[in-house]
């Protein structure tokens, strides 16, 4: 079995522990819970290829970046995000909606500017 074939059961698997999370637990929890995992494959040092952008980088353009503060700053990012998906039925979707464009800022801004070599 490839690479692809691997990553597209993952993404599969994935897809459907979060419905079913979402079905038993309500909500949007399946959602928060999977950001949550993620922060978690980030912390540990793995996932680099769940970087969007770095996946996709050339060799070159890898090496510009410092992946150990990458995967902090976009560890961090999963972890406000899982804690803001958790509470979104009691902050309401407006508040959710400027809260994650407020928090996307900082990130591009810590990840072009911090994260480089």
């Amino acid at each position: 079995m490839n690479k692809t074939t691997k990553t597209f059961i993952y993404v599969l698997l994935g897809i459907i522990a979060t419905s079913l999370l979402n079905v038993f637990l309500g909500g949007m929890m399946g959602y928060a819970i999977d950001s949550l995992i993620l922060a978690i494959v980030l912390f540990i040092g793995k996932g680099d290829n769940l970087i969007s952008g770095y996946n996709t980088a050339s060799e070159e353009e890898r090496e510009l970046y410092n992946v150990k503060r990458l995967r902090l700053v976009m560890g961090i990012f999963c972890l406000l995000m899982a804690g803001l998906i958790a509470f979104i039925d009691a902050i309401g979707v407006g508040v959710f909606v400027i809260v994650m464009t407020l928090m996307v800022v900082p990130l591009i801004v810590l990840c072009n500017t911090w994260a480089k070599k």
